[in-house]
C-alpha cells in the first residue's frame, strides 16, 4: 500500500509549489477540499490515455482534491494553467486522515480511475494491485475493498450520479482566494 500526502511534499517533479485546504460541507460534499497549485516543475507530466496525448502537470496547473469524509477514494480534478478542466483522477485508497502536521494523506490501494471531460473512464493499476496481493502489500479483505470501490465508482459515474465530478469549479474557486502568494524569488 502506498502511503501519500495530498501536499505531494516528496514529488521530485514540483519545483515551486503552493498548497492550501478546508474542511466543507455542503449538500454535494462533506469532507475536506485541497488546492496544489503547481508554480515551477522540472519538466511536465505528460500521460497518453485511449491514444491521446494528455499533459497532468505544468507550471500554472491546479489539481483539486477532494476527500469526501468516511469514504475509500479521493477525487483529483486537474485544471491547465488557463483553468481549463483537464483530467479526473480518483484514487482509490483505503482510509484518508490528517496528520500530525495538519496535511491531509491517505493509504493508496492502488486501483485508479483515470476520467476524461467526456466522462470515458479507464480503470488503471490492476496489475499494480494483483502484485501488492502476491507481495503482501495489502491483505485479501483489503484487496477486495479497493475492487468493491472501484466498481461501485465506475457504476455511479457510467450512471452520471456522482457529483463530485460537476461540482468542483466552486471549491476551486474558493481555495484559490486562499491560496498563499508565490514567493518572490
Amino acid at each position: 500500500m502506498k502511503h501519500k500526502r495530498a501536499d505531494h511534499a516528496n514529488w521530485p517533479r514540483l519545483l515551486k509549489k503552493r498548497f492550501t485546504m478546508q474542511p466543507y460541507t455542503t449538500p454535494a460534499f462533506t469532507g475536506y477540499a485541497c488546492l496544489l497549485f503547481i508554480d515551477e516543475v522540472t519538466a511536465p507530466l505528460w500521460r497518453t490515455y485511449q491514444g491521446h496525448d494528455v499533459c497532468l502537470a505544468d507550471n500554472g496547473y491546479t489539481w483539486l482534491q477532494l476527500f469526501p469524509r468516511d469514504t475509500h477514494y479521493a477525487v483529483t480534478t486537474i485544471f491547465d494553467a488557463q483553468g481549463t478542466l483537464t483530467r479526473f483522477y480518483i484514487d482509490v485508497c483505503l482510509r484518508h486522515s490528517i496528520d500530525a502536521q495538519g496535511i491531509l494523506w491517505y493509504d493508496d490501494l492502488y486501483l485508479d480511475l483515470d476520467i476524461s471531460p467526456d466522462g470515458e473512464i479507464t480503470l488503471l493499476d490492476v496489475d499494480e494491485l494483483d502484485e501488492a496481493l502476491r507481495d503482501g502489500g495489502v491483505s485479501a479483505l483489503e484487496y477486495e475493498l479497493a475492487w468493491r470501490e472501484a466498481n461501485s465508482l465506475m457504476t455511479v459515474i457510467e450512471e452520471d450520479m456522482f457529483p463530485l465530478l460537476w461540482t468542483n469549479d466552486m471549491y476551486r474557486d474558493d481555495l484559490l482566494k486562499k491560496m498563499p502568494p508565490q514567493d518572490l524569488p
